[in-house]
C-alpha cells in the first residue's frame, strides 16, 4: 500500500524539533522573507540549521518562498534562491510564476513544488505547470477526494493537500480582501483574516464569514487509498506542543491504516487530544461532499477547545468566577467563555475557599477572573497543561554521538580524532609546550572537548593520551575542536549540499502594438451593448455567470454580432469564469474575437486547442513582475497585471509587453466556494445582499450559478483622475469593471473614460471613491 509523506509546519527552532522528535517525513518552512506565514518566520542563520538539522534526523526540508514577488525584488529573490539551493533545500514552495520560470530555467537542481496559492483546481492546471517542470502540486482544499482522485489519474506530478488545521473561506491565491481594507496583502503574506471578525447580512449577524478548522483524522484511509502522495498540516503560526501532538497522532493514524485497514479505528483519547490542542469546530472540508453550513463557525473564530462547565455566578466585587466544572482541571490550564473569548490562565483556584491545585470532575470551583463572565455561561478549557506536557519542548535534539580521541605528545603536533562511526576526521594543531608550573590535566582537555555546543553532535566518550608537563592554551584546544567538528559537519551535509548560480534577470523591450485602448469587462447583454455603444475597443462578456442574470448561449451569440454591426467594429471576448473544475469548449464554436482568460487550466486548454484566437489574461494570475508577465506573454498577446500594484511599479513593468490595469468598478476581493447567502437563507433563495461590517462599510455579495459566493470591494474604484498617468506609464489597455452596474451606468462610464483617453484628460471621481493600491502599495 502507498504510504504518504507526512508533512508538518515549521515556525520556529521549537517547532522543528517537535515535528522531527513525533514523527514527520518532511516538514515546511520559511525565511522572513517571501514567506506567506511573515509572522512565522525563520531567522536568516536558522534556515540552514533548519535544513541540516532536518537532513540529519532523516527528514526532508520544504522552504515556503510563496508570496508574490515585486520587480524591484527579484534581484533580492534570485540571491535567496540561490543560498536555498547551496543549503540543500530537498524543494521551495512558490506562488509567483516568475519565480518558478527563473527556478527552473536557472536552478533546475532545486525541486520546485506549487503553492496552494496558485489556486490549481483542475487537471488542465496542473497541466500547465507539469509543463513548467514543477514536481509537486498543492490542490485547492475545494477539491472532493473523487475530483482529487480523477486528477491522480491522469498524472505523474506528485499531489499534496492538506488534512489538519485552518481553513481559508476564500480560494487560496484569489484573495484580495485584506490588502484593499487594510494595505496587507495575503499574497505577500500579511493577511489580517477580515473574515474572522463580525459581519450582518440581512439580519444574520455573527462571524459569518469564519470556518471551522480541518480535520479528517477517522476518514484517512480515504485518502491513503487515493493515493495522494503528501498529507499536509497546517499550522506554521501554531505553539510546538500543537505540532508535536498533531503530528505524533497523524503518524499513529498513518502506520495503524496501513497495518490493519480492516481494524482502523481513531481512539477517543486521539479525538480529544485533537478537540483540545486547537480547534474551532471541526470539518471534513470538501474531501466526500459540500459541507454546506458545517463549515463555518460562526460563533466561535478562535480556539474552542473543550467543554468544561458552566459558570453559577460572578462576584463583582471580588473578581471571582463560580464554575461548575464536568472535566477536571490544574493549575496552568487556560479557559475562556463560549463565542466572546473572555479567558484566562488558571493560576489559582479553590474549592470550599480552600486552594487546590487540581480538581475532579463535577465540582464547583472559585477562580479568578478580571473580565466579567455571566450566569449560566458556557466555559470551554482551551488549553490542558498536563495534556500538553509529553508534547512540551524540552530543548532536547536527538544528536549524533561522536568518539572523541586526542594525542599530545613532546616535540609533536597534538591531533584529535573524532568518529561517529562512519566518518572519521583527524585534524593537528601545533607542538605542545612544556610546562612544569602549569601542566594540563586530562579532565581540563576533556572539559573543553566536550563542549560541542548548537552543533549536531554530542561526546560519547574522549581518550585522552597526554604527556606529562605539556601546556595547551584554551583558545588552541578550542579551534582544535571546531575545525574537526566543522569538518565532521562537512562530511555529514556534503551529500545534500549544492553548488549553485545566482539566477540572471534580463529583458528586452518589447514593441508595443496597441494602446492605449478602453476595454470593459460585462456579465450581462445589456451592459455588454452599453459599453459597445459608448465607445469600448474591447468588451469583455460573460466570465463569471451570476445566478440573478445567468447567461444563455443566445446572449453570447447577440453579444458578437452587436460588435459587428458598429462603424468601427468593437472586439467581443469571451470571459472564462477563476473557478472552472471541469474545462468545457468554453463557446469557442461561437468564434469570438478572443479570450479574457481567468485561470491557467482554461488557459492551457485554450493553447492546444485549434483555438488561434487572441488571449489576455485576467488579473486573477496575480502578475506581479517582468518575468511573469513576460512568460505569461509567450502564451497570450496581453496581460491584465495585478491590482495590488502601485503605479510607480506598474512603470517598471509596462515597457516590456502590453499590459492592462484595471481603473474602474467593483470586482470580487475572494471568491468562495461555500454558498453563504444560500446557508444563511435558505428559504428566501437570495443571490445577492450587502455584507455589513458597519454603517459605513458594505460589500456587496453575489452568487454565481455553481453557488459560488464573490465579495466585492466596499468603494468603487475610480482613476479619472488619473489618465494620462496610466497612459504614460505605458499601460496599453484600461479596463472598466462593469460587472454590478446596469446599463446606463456602464454606458455612461465607457464615454466618461473614452473621452479621457482620446483627450488625455483627467475627469474628476464624486462620490465615495477609491484608488486601490496605484498610489499605496503592500
Amino acid at each position: 500500500m502507498h504510504k504518504p509523506e507526512l508533512l508538518a509546519p515549521v515556525g520556529s527552532k521549537e517547532a522543528l524539533i517537535a515535528a522531527v522528535e513525533n514523527g514527520a517525513d518532511a516538514v515546511y518552512f520559511g525565511g522572513q522573507g517571501f514567506s506567506a506565514r511573515h509572522d512565522a518566520a525563520l531567522l536568516p542563520d536558522e534556515l540552514e540549521w533548519a535544513i541540516d538539522y532536518a537532513h540529519i534526523n532523516k527528514t526532508k526540508a520544504y522552504v515556503t518562498v510563496n508570496t508574490l514577488i515585486k520587480d524591484l525584488e527579484l534581484e533580492e529573490a534570485c540571491e535567496y534562491f540561490q543560498f536555498l539551493c547551496n543549503a540543500g533545500a530537498d524543494a521551495v514552495l512558490v506562488q509567483d510564476i516568475g519565480a518558478l520560470k527563473l527556478l527552473k530555467e536557472q536552478l533546475p537542481q532545486l525541486p520546485i513544488h506549487a503553492s496552494t496559492q496558485m489556486t490549481v483546481h483542475n487537471l488542465e492546471g496542473l497541466q500547465f505547470l507539469e509543463n513548467m517542470g514543477v514536481k509537486r502540486v498543492v490542490l485547492a482544499r475545494e477539491l472532493s477526494l473523487d475530483e482529487i482522485k480523477k486528477i491522480r489519474s491522469q498524472t505523474k506530478t506528485e499531489i499534496e493537500v492538506f488534512i489538519h488545521g485552518a481553513l481559508c473561506i476564500s480560494y487560496s491565491g484569489q484573495c484580495l480582501w485584506s490588502s484593499m481594507i487594510s494595505g496587507k496583502s495575503a499574497n505577500r503574506g500579511y493577511c489580517s483574516q477580515p473574515c474572522r471578525r463580525k459581519y450582518r447580512i440581512n439580519g444574520a449577524k455573527g462571524h459569518l464569514l469564519s470556518t471551522k478548522d480541518l480535520n479528517i483524522s477517522e476518514r484517512i484511509g480515504y485518502l491513503i487509498e487515493s493515493g495522494i502522495d503528501s498529507f499536509k498540516i497546517e499550522g506554521r503560526l501554531k505553539h510546538p506542543e500543537y505540532v508535536a501532538g498533531v503530528v505524533r497522532i497523524y503518524r499513529t493514524l498513518i502506520e495503524r491504516y496501513i497495518e490493519n485497514p480492516a481494524k482502523f479505528q481513531v481512539s477517543y483519547d486521539e479525538k480529544h487530544t485533537l478537540r483540545q490542542l486547537y480547534n474551532r469546530g471541526f470539518t471534513p472540508g470538501y474531501f466526500f461532499m459540500d459541507p454546506g453550513g458545517n463549515l463555518m463557525s460562526r460563533k466561535h473564530p478562535r480556539n474552542q477547545g473543550t467543554y468544561l462547565g458552566n459558570v453559577i455566578k460572578y462576584d463583582r466585587e471580588r473578581k471571582f468566577a463560580y464554575i461548575h466544572i464536568e472535566q477536571p482541571l490544574r493549575i496552568g490550564d487556560g479557559i475562556s467563555t463560549q463565542g466572546r473569548g473572555t479567558g484566562t490562565t488558571v493560576r489559582s483556584m479553590y474549592i470550599d475557599n480552600q486552594s487546590v491545585e487540581s480538581t475532579p470532575a463535577c465540582a464547583i470551583v472559585k477562580i479568578p477572573m478580571e473580565k466579567i463572565v455571566y450566569r449560566d455561561e458556557t466555559i470551554f478549557k482551551t488549553y490542558d497543561f498536563k495534556l500538553m506536557d509529553p508534547f512540551r519542548n524540552k530543548d532536547i535534539i536527538n544528536k549524533i554521538p561522536i568518539k572523541l580521541s586526542f594525542t599530545a605528545k613532546h616535540g609533536e603536533p597534538v591531533t584529535l580524532c573524532i568518529t561517529d562511526g562512519e566518518n572519521e576526521i583527524t585534524v593537528t594543531g601545533d607542538i605542545p609546550n612544556k610546562s612544569k608550573e602549569s601542566p594540563v590535566s586530562d579532565d581540563f582537555i576533556t572539559l573543553h572537548l566536550q563542549k560541542l555546543g548548537n552543533t549536531f553532535f554530542e561526546a560519547k566518550s574522549i581518550v585522552i593520551n597526554l604527556e606529562d608537563n605539556i601546556f595547551i592554551p584554551i583558545s588552541r584546544l578550542n579551534s582544535l575542536r571546531r575545525d574537526a567538528v566543522k569538518r565532521l559537519e562537512e562530511e555529514h551535509t556534503r551529500n545534500w549540499k549544492r553548488k549553485c548560480k545566482k539566477p540572471g534577470i534580463s529583458f528586452n523591450t518589447k514593441k508595443i502594438k496597441s494602446g492605449p485602448l478602453l476595454s470593459v469587462n460585462t456579465y450581462s447583454l445589456e451592459s455588454c451593448k452599453a459599453a459597445i455603444d459608448g465607445g469600448a475597443d474591447v468588451v469583455y462578456f460573460g466570465g463569471e455567470q451570476f445566478k440573478d442574470d445567468p447567461l444563455t448561449k443566445e446572449d453570447y451569440y447577440h453579444a458578437i454580432e452587436y460588435g459587428k454591426k458598429k462603424e468601427a467594429e468593437v472586439e467581443v471576448y469571451f470571459g472564462t469564469p477563476r473557478i472552472a473544475k471541469k474545462i468545457k469548449k468554453l463557446n469557442t464554436d461561437l468564434n469570438p474575437d478572443g479570450f479574457l482568460v481567468a485561470n491557467p487550466g482554461a488557459l492551457y486548454h485554450l493553447n492546444n486547442s485549434i483555438n488561434e484566437k487572441p488571449i489576455v489574461i485576467d488579473y486573477t494570475f496575480n502578475v506581479f513582475n517582468r518575468v511573469a508577465m513576460t512568460h505569461y506573454l509567450d502564451y497570450c498577446h496581453r496581460v491584465t497585471l495585478s491590482p495590488e500594484l502601485t503605479l510607480d511599479e506598474i512603470k517598471h513593468i509596462a515597457p516590456y509587453g502590453e499590459v492592462e490595469c484595471i481603473v474602474h468598478g467593483f470586482f470580487p476581493l475572494m471568491v468562495s466556494e461555500h454558498d453563504l447567502l444560500g446557508e444563511l437563507f435558505p428559504d428566501d433563495r437570495i443571490h445577492d445582499a450587502l455584507l455589513e461590517y458597519d454603517k459605513h462599510v458594505t460589500f456587496p455579495i453575489r452568487t454565481d450559478v455553481q453557488n459560488r459566493t464573490y465579495i466585492m470591494n466596499h468603494k468603487e474604484l475610480c482613476m479619472l483622475d488619473h489618465i494620462p498617468d496610466l497612459i504614460e506609464a505605458g499601460v496599453n489597455c484600461l479596463r472598466i469593471e462593469a460587472g454590478l452596474y446596469n446599463k446606463k451606468t456602464t454606458g455612461k462610464l465607457t464615454k466618461l473614460y473614452k473621452n479621457a483617453i482620446e483627450n488625455r484628460t483627467n475627469n474628476h471621481c464624486s462620490g465615495k471613491y477609491f484608488s486601490g493600491h496605484y498610489f499605496s502599495g503592500v
